[in-house]
């Protein structure tokens, strides 16, 4: 049975920062591309990953755990 392309599909998970080990996140992805790519395959078009950082000073004192910045593309 031919695999049918699941166009214009996506996943995406919000992780928790802590207790984090490379091993978990391998296996994350790995399902994440099952998903969200091609069935028997396995082949994504695009992969975007976002690495949040600690917040500045001044916005970590109102209660902000992550950070990030950037330029909007469109």
């Amino acid at each position: 049975m031919a695999s049918i392309a699941k166009s214009g599909r996506y996943a995406s998970v919000t992780l928790n920062p802590q207790h984090q080990s490379l091993e978990n996140l391998q296996k994350l992805v790995a399902q994440m591309v099952g998903r969200g790519g091609c069935d028997r395959c396995g082949r994504v078009a695009y992969l975007h990953v976002d690495f949040l950082g600690d917040p500045p000073d001044e916005i970590a004192r109102d209660g902000v755990i992550s950070y990030q910045e950037g330029i909007a593309a469109h």
